[in-house]
């Protein structure tokens, strides 16, 4: 397997497999409004800023991921995570006195009054699709070693997709004709 690999699953988002230290993390990254987001989905990164702030550096530094970068037209100025990279070596009570204090209901009264209904129900589509994505590829890693429908482990990664594609399915019944396209910035 080489070092690095990527699969466009669509125009918005590409699924990446990266080894480091000779493990293999796996990221998505995906397309939001304002550029690129990169997502990691393994738990030691997920858990530990510090070791996901190392393999995203070694990542960037990775020629074949630069390459791909380039032939997707993707800037590295335009690709931020979704994992708090800045400051990783700063303890966290430091870090904490620097961070914005504004108001949580600030910040949701801004998201309601900056999106229509329509775009809410689009974005947690997304979400929902890289989920599906996401859960797809454990499956065939699952097949991969032999594992298939008559697994319950198999089955039951199965119904997560399925209940996720239900999901997917209603939330996009929900953008149907009856949405004031022309209505912006609030429910």
């Amino acid at each position: 397997m080489d070092a690095f690999q990527y699969q466009l699953t669509s125009e918005t988002s590409i699924n990446l497999k990266f080894e480091y230290g000779g493990e293999y993390f796996t990221f998505s990254l995906y397309r939001e409004e304002g550029g690129w987001v990169l997502h990691p989905f393994d738990g030691i990164l997920l858990r530990n800023q510090a070791m996901c702030a190392l393999v995203v550096q070694e990542l960037f530094k990775h020629k074949p991921f630069q390459v791909m970068l380039a032939k997707e037209n993707i800037h590295f100025d335009n690709i931020r995570s979704t994992i708090n990279l800045e400051n990783v070596n700063a303890p966290v009570a430091s870090r904490n006195e620097r961070e914005d204090r504004t108001h949580p209901a600030d910040d949701l009264m801004d998201f309601v009054q900056q999106h229509s209904l329509e775009e809410v129900i689009e974005y947690e589509c997304q979400l929902i699709e890289e989920r599906i994505n996401f859960y797809k590829e454990i499956l065939q890693r699952m097949f991969m070693d032999n594992l298939g429908p008559s697994d319950p482990e198999f089955q039951k990664v199965q119904d997560i997709v399925r209940i996720h594609q239900y999901s997917l399915d209603s939330l996009s019944s929900l953008n149907g004709p009856n949405l004031d396209a022309g209505r912006r910035g609030r429910f």
